[in-house]
């Protein structure tokens, strides 16, 4: 046996994140070569590889904006021995995964069973690189249904592909372990339930481990209508919660009543114009940002749900911008009054969509924009001509939304002629549409093309609100967005090749190849009823889930039926192919195959309960998707880490009622 070779990597910082940067170059050298490798800090060390800031090395100060949120990195290494630098800790880390990318090793999906790492001799290593991500948001976003390890697996993976911030929404998002625990949609699997003290101790931990990646933590978003209240806003279902007498008061007016919208304390929206209520708000921000120093950008949105704004007649006479705006400003003025330097996302978002008219904000830099499109449609990618584009007349309480992306980019603009300061976009990619799209290969076309057009837009990149298990059948669609993000000039066919050689092997090119033609096979724009619906797309406001108009749930399409129809015997055709490799060698190609052949058997049905829907036979139609959603069921244990169960029966089902 060869004896292994003694390489010593030196951290010439002791931030955390520099530190797990040189213990990740350790574990994946040793996993690549026959190589011994020792980490530790400078004083009295001699160097192979040595990992610190630009100015530790006297390289030249990097050209980035803000060395907070900016990054970029410096790698010099021939054969082991050289310099990893980055302009901030978090970089120091992208620096080594970028040297281990160009050293062949890939991270397909979370887990150990997501990485492709080669045996090779690293000697031969040779990795010059000095570049900067294109853009500076590049995030996920808790949702759907997860357990505390789904977590720890995402926060995990995110930096390997490029990813720079991570945001957990809520003061204590319980919904979303509630969700999993509980094993809601699911009747086969025993309740596990969690308490809100155990969530709070989840979040604890992830924050943890976003700390020790120097990733940008995100937090907060919905939950100031109701938690500065004593109302907690722990999910979108109504409860019998007590709103105590003295802040009655401060609740939106809605048909001559203060009371929460629906029953749902996320939902409902304050009396802004009521300098009590903005006030209660500042007074509970900056208690929670003094108490969580780690928070990089906090943000500041109203209630979820639609056309529930106060009614009151002093609300009355203001868009519910100028009055968010007035908050806005009002908690700005107070963050600095404490030297608090948090960053402050503000969202454009249902109501909000509408840009204010009057007022404006005071201390543009303390801010970002957060454009959230929730209503579009993911059928068409970003236009940059909004020619044309007539927005309507704000109306109060009787809105309903686009689905068109040029009138949601024509909201965008009108934001930017009031502030034209940093934006950037929180799309939906993997919250529900990613079921509409089973090859998960069309809806990347349409992603890869946002992301190339953002800056014409005026965007700076975009936080992912999604499902944590968005890797069914593949994770090329997260591949895409990460890679795209890090570089907008990537090639959609290269980073195709790139991804499915590294997650299926020898045979990753027919993987794509089958998986691109059952993607366009099952029609997404049908899926999603855009055929047969108009324009617009409401809000179920008690579910948060956005619905499609009637017509478009009957759903009968006889040019859907006749492409659905191929879809058996394109499975039929790939399937030896997928059993040869279920014994690949490889453990991550093994399992890729192994995701696949459970996805044939999921694509199958639905491909047959979706054609008996475009034949217009709904109760055959409703019988096959049942059968579709038992199979998912039963088949959870071995597909949780990639198929979030609850939002595909959620969304999919849908489609059958």
């Amino acid at each position: 046996m060869a004896q292994s070779r003694q390489v010593t990597v030196v951290t010439l910082r002791q931030d955390e994140p520099v530190r797990f940067a040189a213990e990740e170059l350790k574990k994946y050298l040793e996993r690549m070569d026959q190589l011994q490798v020792t980490v530790g800090p400078a004083p009295n060390r001699a160097a192979d590889i040595s990992l610190g800031l630009f100015e530790d090395f006297g390289l030249p100060a990097p050209s980035v904006r803000d060395p907070t949120f900016d990054d970029r990195l410096h790698v010099d290494v021939q054969g082991l021995r050289g310099v990893i630098a980055g302009s901030n800790p978090r970089s120091v880390l992208f620096a080594v995964y970028r040297l281990l990318e160009q050293a062949g090793c890939r991270w397909v999906r979370p887990r150990a069973d997501g990485e492709h790492i080669p045996h090779c001799d690293t000697s031969a290593l040779r990795v010059s690189l000095d570049e900067a991500p294109s853009y500076r948001y590049r995030g996920i976003c808790i949702e759907g249904a997860v357990s505390y390890q789904n977590m720890l697996d995402n926060v995990e993976w995110a930096p390997k592909v490029g990813f720079n911030s991570y945001f957990l929404e809520f003061l204590v998002p319980y919904t979303f372990f509630d969700r999993w625990y509980r094993h809601l949609n699911n009747p086969t699997k025993q309740p596990e339930p969690v308490s809100i003290e155990q969530v709070v101790e989840f979040r604890r931990g992830i924050e943890r481990e976003i700390a020790r990646r120097g990733l940008i933590y995100h937090a907060m978003g919905h939950g100031w209508t109701c938690e500065p209240l004593g109302i907690p806003g722990l999910a979108w279902e109504p409860g019998d919660w007590e709103v105590r007498p003295e802040v009655k008061h401060l609740l939106a007016e809605i048909n001559g009543q203060r009371a929460l919208f629906h029953g749902v304390p996320l939902n409902t929206n304050l009396c802004y114009s009521n300098p009590e209520a903005r006030r209660l708000v500042v007074d509970y921000a900056v208690r929670h940002v003094e108490d969580n120093p780690g928070i990089g950008v906090l943000h500041v949105w109203l209630a979820d749900g639609a056309n529930n704004h106060c009614e009151c007649a002093d609300c009355q006479r203001y868009l519910p911008s100028d009055l968010y705006v007035r908050l806005l400003n009002e908690m700005d003025a107070a963050f600095t009054a404490r030297g608090i330097p948090t960053k402050i996302a503000f969202i454009a978002y249902l109501d909000l969509l509408w840009a204010p008219r009057e007022e404006r904000l005071v201390n543009p830099e303390r801010f970002v924009l957060l454009f959230a499109p929730i209503s579009r449609s993911y059928s068409r990618p970003y236009e940059t001509d909004l020619s044309g584009v007539t927005l309507p007349e704000y109306q109060r309480n009787r809105l309903r939304f686009p689905a068109n992306i040029r009138e949601n980019l024509a909201y965008l603009a009108e934001w930017q002629k009031v502030f034209p300061g940093d934006a950037f976009t929180y799309e939906y990619y993997f919250m529900w549409d990613c079921y509409l799209d089973p090859g998960y290969y069309e809806a990347a076309k349409v992603l890869i093309e946002d992301v190339k057009r953002l800056r014409q837009v005026g965007l700076n990149g975009i936080i992912s609100d999604q499902s944590q298990r968005s890797f069914f059948p593949t994770g090329f669609g997260m591949w895409v967005l990460a890679r795209t993000l890090w570089d907008e000039r990537s090639d959609f066919d290269t980073l195709a090749r790139d991804y499915f050689a590294a997650a299926f092997g020898a045979e990753g090119e027919a993987a794509r190849e089958y998986l691109a033609r059952l993607s366009a096979a099952f029609d997404p724009p049908y899926l999603r009823g855009e055929r047969t619906r108009a324009g617009n797309r409401n809000v179920d406001t008690d579910s948060h889930v956005w619905i499609l108009d009637p017509a478009g749930q009957e759903g009968a399409d006889e040019q859907a039926a006749e492409r659905l129809r191929t879809i058996p015997e394109l499975i039929d055709g790939f399937l030896p192919t997928i059993e040869a490799n279920l014994a690949a060698p490889d453990l991550c190609h093994a399992r890729s195959w192994e995701v696949l052949r459970y996805h044939a058997d999921i694509a199958r049905g639905l491909a047959l309960a979706f054609q008996r829907r475009a034949e217009g036979r709904q109760d055959q139609a409703r019988a096959l998707w049942e059968e579709v959603a038992r199979y998912v069921q039963r088949a959870e244990d071995a597909l949780q880490p990639v198929l979030d169960v609850f939002e595909f029966i959620g969304t999919l089902g849908s489609r059958f009622r």
